[in-house]
């Protein structure tokens, strides 16, 4: 095999992606070598550590595959190969981490060990990002009324360079991740005001996917009136952050400076868990009814992936378990998750008004086929069977 790439280099080896790992090594020797010197060497134990933070450049490792134990490779070698006090460490680090680079799902996975262990000097810490917690805005009634419209969808600011877009989805992501680490301390301190409750079917088809009392499936119930501060000072909602996201061109190109950008929003914003993908010209997105923007579950499992051109429409929500694969090939596809109802001798406009909203639910593992071109109305379904297996309509009081 030709050397491409110097095994010995550990921060080469660190950073290859789980294809490329193959080409150079196989994985247990790879695996070895990264154990023996994190163990005895302080400069590899720091880059080790940098790469359980998804920090630059190993957010795409190979380490952060399914290990044997864990849902993550990178946490089981942590737990394996570092002392007790370097493994808190760790711990603490990827919980408290402000990069919004970290899936969500990952940093509760390290919560519930970090409650393990417990959280030692780390506490006071986990004190002090509770107490300074400032929550979002949400839009108020007042706001919305005087919101402008063009007699169809409302009209909102947004910024003329796509830097400027890039920058206002940079600062969503850093506001999102702030509020992950609070949930997350609440959590390990036992100061969440959350109390057990009998699940709802979208609560436990999320809760038995994510694999954490640490998460909540609340915490995927997204309030699309949150709002973000613009670099003027406007304030524009998840929901129109969501649209520009959707139809701007910068986020539909491979290009290296964006997409991680917006692969971090989708991992902070969403909290779409770990290995999981929106594709490219793919996208997920919420429009309002008048003033009607509800809040819906939107979660994407492990190693889900939203293929090329498939996007879901969110007011009634999505429930994506780990390993499903909605769509591809830019194949243009759009699940619908309300449908508008028509009253006679009402106007097109007004049917727009009134909806009937639903959650779609794709089961682990199961499929969505790129030939399924076109509307899919997921409400159509609401007691029947669905033509995909693991495809099913849920109404949103069950």
């Amino acid at each position: 095999m030709e050397n491409i790439v110097d095994v010995q280099d550990f921060s080469q080896l660190l950073r290859l992606a789980p294809d490329m790992l193959p080409e150079v090594t196989d994985r247990e020797s790879a695996r070895s070598t990264i154990a023996d010197r994190i163990k005895t060497d302080e400069a590899a134990s720091a880059l080790f550590g940098q790469a359980c933070r998804f920090e630059a450049p190993f957010a795409g490792s190979w380490l952060h595959g399914p290990g044997e134990k864990s849902a993550y490779l990178s946490l089981e070698m942590a737990a394996d190969s570092l002392d007790d006090e370097e493994y808190r460490t760790t711990l603490a680090e990827i919980v408290l981490s402000t990069s919004p680079a970290i899936p969500y799902d990952f940093r509760g996975l390290a919560a519930a060990e970090l409650v393990r262990i417990g959280p030692g000097e780390f506490t006071a810490v986990l004190q002090q990002v509770v107490t300074s917690f400032e929550p979002l805005p949400s839009r108020a009634l007042a706001a919305k009324i005087n919101v402008p419209t063009d007699g169809i969808d409302h009209l909102f600011d947004i910024p003329g360079t796509a830097a400027g877009r890039v920058a206002l989805l940079a600062a969503a992501s850093r506001a999102k991740t702030l509020e992950s680490r609070y949930l997350l301390a609440t959590r390990i301190l036992g100061q969440s005001a959350e109390r057990p409750t009998a699940p709802s079917t979208p609560e436990r088809l999320i809760a038995e996917d994510v694999g954490t009392s640490m998460i909540s499936p609340s915490d995927y119930l997204v309030h699309w009136d949150q709002e973000f501060d613009d670099a003027n000072g406007a304030r524009l909602t998840l929901a129109e952050l969501m649209r520009i996201v959707l139809l701007c061109p910068e986020f539909k190109l491979p290009d290296a400076t964006v997409r991680p950008v917006l692969v971090d929003f989708y991992r902070s914003v969403l909290r779409i868990s770990g290995r999981s993908i929106i594709g490219i010209a793919a996208g997920v997105f919420h429009v309002e009814h008048g003033t009607l923007a509800t809040p819906s579950y939107y979660y994407q499992g492990r190693d889900a992936i939203l293929g090329k051109g498939c996007v879901i429409d969110c007011v009634g929500g999505a429930i994506l378990q780990r390993g499903t694969f909605l769509g591809g090939g830019f194949m243009p596809i759009l699940i619908h998750t309300h449908k508008h109802i028509r009253q006679a001798g009402a106007s097109g406009a007004s049917e727009r008004k009134k909806i009937l909203p639903c959650l779609f639910v794709a089961e682990a593992g199961a499929r969505f086929p790129m030939d399924a071109v076109g509307l899919f109305e997921t409400v159509d379904y609401l007691g029947k069977k669905a033509p995909y297996p693991g495809i099913r309509a849920l109404p949103l009081d069950h």
